[in-house]
């Protein structure tokens, strides 16, 4: 399911890479408990960097643009 929205992350930066840890959408926490999947992206000139996430339950993708500085949830898989 496409969602597209703006999230709240907690991340740490570990050995140049990122690791995202929980996420707030729509007043809910979602902890991150396993990252599936990284991979690069570019919409023009910006960077997106997307990841594919489980809290154990349910898959997501998220999406950090390192040009704007900004997480997204781009889908529920």
């Amino acid at each position: 399911m496409d969602i597209n929205a703006k999230i709240k992350i907690a991340t740490i930066f570990q050995d140049g890479k990122i690791i995202p840890k929980w996420f707030v959408w729509e007043s809910r926490k979602y902890e991150i408990k396993k990252v599936n999947y990284v991979w690069n992206d570019h919409q023009g000139r910006e960077e997106i960097i997307r990841f594919s996430v489980s809290d154990g339950a349910n898959s997501y993708e998220l999406a950090y643009n390192s040009f704007m500085m900004t997480w997204r949830l781009q889908k529920i898989l």
